[in-house]
């Protein structure tokens, strides 16, 4: 795995993290009784794009350990994006 991928990976789930803090205040200001609905379409955005990436990078790249790796980023990046927005959100 090179350190484009690790960079370019890092960066979409620094702008999805983005996008979900930013899209957070706007609903929480704008229409706060929808603050439910706008968690549970953004809890399927970051999901899909997770599960999304790896299915794309195993598609594409024929060794499996550089897949488990890739996998294993998608799933620490995954897991401190959702302990960064609960940390900022409360």
């Amino acid at each position: 795995m090179s350190i484009s991928t690790i960079f370019l990976t890092t960066l979409a789930f620094a702008l999805l993290t983005l996008a979900y803090i930013k899209g957070y205040h706007f609903v929480k200001k704008h229409a706060p009784d929808q603050m439910v609905n706008f968690h549970l379409i953004m809890v399927a955005i970051r999901f899909l794009f997770a599960v999304t990436a790896v299915g794309l990078y195993a598609t594409f790249v024929d060794n499996r350990e550089d897949t488990m790796h890739f996998a294993a980023l998608i799933l620490g990046l995954y897991l401190a994006m959702i302990v960064i927005t609960l940390i900022l959100k409360h």
